[in-house]
Formats: structure tokens, sequence, C-alpha cells
């Protein structure tokens, strides 16, 4: 009796940043790839793991280590302590699981990773694998961000109105706040972001055409 052969289904890594408004749009997105025939596993921390809203069985679930695997952030005391020790200990149990599921004949073929943990780009290109920016956020935000990366928009603010290419004239007020914030480090890490974003395979972002026709058509192609 001849064995019949079965097509292998390509097997996505999705990370997300452990806050849930960055899971949901990335666990919406992965619904949409398992539609597709695409097998899915989701990755997050091991202190958030406990606090995951319901995920579709069909998602296997793996984690990794913040550095705080028994508090997450209030353990860690503070933002800047809290992001610090995510990127020493992320991308080192990050490489671990990438290992394991290649030993294990469970190898990924792409890695989604929220665009908040751009170490997440390098430790797959280490292996060879493919990855793929998803941006969470709205695009005129990412454009703010983007600029700063870019050394044409720097905080502390001094102008009044910010004009930035395909956006409206914006105003102090229409500014995220982590430009306001004492700690810049906050600003520095959502900036961050972009540090490595020309070297994704793909660029994914989190909207949709009526709300940013304007800045989806004129900037996309720029940003990207």
């Amino acid at each position: 009796m001849e064995k019949k052969s079965m097509a292998r289904r390509a097997h996505c890594l999705v990370l997300p940043y452990p806050l849930q408004g960055h899971i949901n749009p990335m666990l919406q997105f992965s619904k949409l790839l398992e539609h597709q025939g695409v097998r899915i596993t989701l990755v997050t921390t091991r202190f958030f793991y406990n606090n995951l809203q319901k995920v579709p069985p069909s998602i296997v679930l793996e984690t990794i280590s913040d550095g705080f695997d028994l508090g997450g952030p209030k353990e860690a005391g503070g933002s800047k302590a809290y992001l610090d020790r995510f990127w020493q200990v992320g991308p080192e149990t990050f490489a671990e699981l990438l290992e394991k599921l290649g030993k294990s004949n469970d190898h990924v073929d792409c890695v989604v990773y929220d665009a908040f943990l751009p170490w997440a780009l390098d430790v797959a290109k280490r292996f060879g694998i493919v990855g793929a920016a998803y941006l969470t956020q709205n695009m005129t935000v990412n454009s703010i961000y983007y600029h700063v990366q870019l050394g044409k928009l720097q905080a502390p603010l001094i102008e009044h109105d910010i004009s930035l290419p395909a956006l409206p004239k914006l105003h102090l007020k229409d500014m995220p706040t982590f430009f306001f914030d004492e700690d810049p480090s906050l600003l520095d890490f959502v900036v961050a972001q972009f540090s490595n974003i020309d070297k994704a395979d793909w660029i994914l972002c989190n909207t949709f055409n009526e709300l940013d026709k304007e800045v989806r058509k004129k900037k996309l192609h720029a940003l990207l």
C-alpha cells in the first residue's frame, strides 16, 4: 500500500508584545493566516501566559522569559528596569525556543513579530527564518515615530505646529504622550521599533483605509 504524501503546512510563529492591546490585533491576524491554511504558534512571556484571554485550541501556545516570570513588569519595579531585562533575556529564550522547535522537526518558516520587539527579527535571521514586522499602532502614530528615528523630529518638542509629510498639520496636543514623559526611555522604546525594520522581509500594518486613507496612500511606500 502506497503511502500518501501530505503537503506540509507552513508554520508561522507570532510574537506580540505582552500587553492585551498588542496581542489582540496580532491574534486576529493569526486567525486570518490560519484560515488560509497556515499553522500558528503564538508566543508570549511566561508571566503573561496566565493572563491570556481565550485563544483558539488550534493555535499552539509557547512562552519565553522577560526576566520576571513571577511578577512581570510589577516585579521589575519600573519600565526601564523591565525593558532592560526583557531585552537581555528575551532574545536568549526566544532563540532557545526556535532551536527547540527546529530540533523537534517543527521548523518555523516565518516569524511575525511585534515591531516593539525588534530583537526578534535579529534572532529569526540568525536561524535563517524570514521575519515580518507587525506595526500594532495606526499609521499616523507610526509615521511620527519613524520621523523621530530619522532625526527629523526630536523631543522635547519646541514647535507648536508640526508638519510631517502626508499628514495634516499637527499641534502639541495631537502628539503621543511619550513626547512629554519625564522618562525619555519610553519614547526611545517606541521609536526603536524602526531601528532595523529595513531588514524585515515584510511589514504589516494594523490599520484600515478609512482611518488612515491619506497617510496610507502617500506615506506607506516611503515609510516602509
